[in-house]
Parts: structure tokens; sequence; C-alpha cells
């Protein structure tokens, strides 16, 4: 009767309870790797669209200073301008190269990649008001795009 007693007196893990904190334990290290995991990813994608949007916002600002300031625009095709300021004596031409944006200095020669990542750039005359140039510009890396329109108020011409 001694011995009897004494085994139940005994406390300690046991097998299954041991296995069940293991499951336990295993389940909540899988929820919170998945959660970093994806955590990272959506960290990524975000980058990637925070630096086309810095592409997208160079071009565009690059583009509408020089227009603004030019007297005289002229689209060679609907990717390719050229702006000419009679005044400061300066020529400059933005075109796309495969995915790349130009700018040229015409009387220099000296060209300069504005963007990698260019997907597709079309120059308009607005139908509306003829000092207006509209500008489609899209910037493309892996699988993300960022787009948008915009004009220019030639105010030179």
């Amino acid at each position: 009767m001694t011995l009897h007693k004494t085994l139940k007196k005994q406390t300690g893990v046991g097998l299954i309870e041991l296995m069940v904190v293991l499951v336990l334990g295993s389940l909540g290290i899988f929820a919170v790797s998945s959660i970093v995991i994806e955590s990272y990813k959506e960290w990524k994608r975000s980058n990637e669209v925070a630096a086309l949007q810095v592409d997208f916002d160079l071009a565009s600002h690059m583009i509408k200073s020089i227009v603004e300031e030019a007297s005289e625009v002229e689209i060679i095709n609907v990717n390719h301008i050229v702006a000419r300021s009679q005044s400061a004596g300066w020529i400059q031409e933005f075109y796309q190269a495969s995915n790349k944006l130009i700018w040229k200095n015409s009387r220099t020669g000296l060209t300069q990649n504005v963007v990698s990542s260019l997907k597709n750039i079309n120059f308009s005359v607005n139908e509306d008001n003829e000092i207006l140039m509209d500008v489609y510009l899209e910037v493309e890396k892996n699988t993300r795009v960022v787009s948008g329109n915009f004009s220019i108020f030639m105010r030179n011409s």
C-alpha cells in the first residue's frame, strides 16, 4: 500500500503533455514566421512602388521644367520632343530609348539617362489649348507599373 501512495505523489511532465507543448510551440513558431515572411514581402512591394513613384516624379519634373521655360517645343514623334529657348540659347531633347528616358543637350551633344524604368511616354499638343502639352508617362519594374497624365503650360511660347 505504501508503494502505490508513493507513485501517485510523483509529479512531472508526461509524454502526452510534452507532445502537446511541442505541437503548440511549433504552431506558434509557424504563425510568427508566416507573419514575418508576409510582412517582408509587403515591405518589398511597397519599396518597388515607391521607387517607381520617384522615377515618375523625376521624369515629370525634368520634362516640365524644361518645357515651361522653352520658347519653342517641337514634337518629333509621340515619344521625342525638342525644346528650344531663343533667349537662353539652349536646345534640349527628351526621347525614349528602349526602357530609358534620355535627356540630351543638343548644343553640347551630352546625354543623360533620366530614368531606366520607362515603359512608355507620349507627347501631344492639347486639343483645347495649343499652349498646353499633354504628357502620358508610364514606368515599370517587374510587374509593378506607375502611370499618369499631366499637362504642361508652355508659358514662353
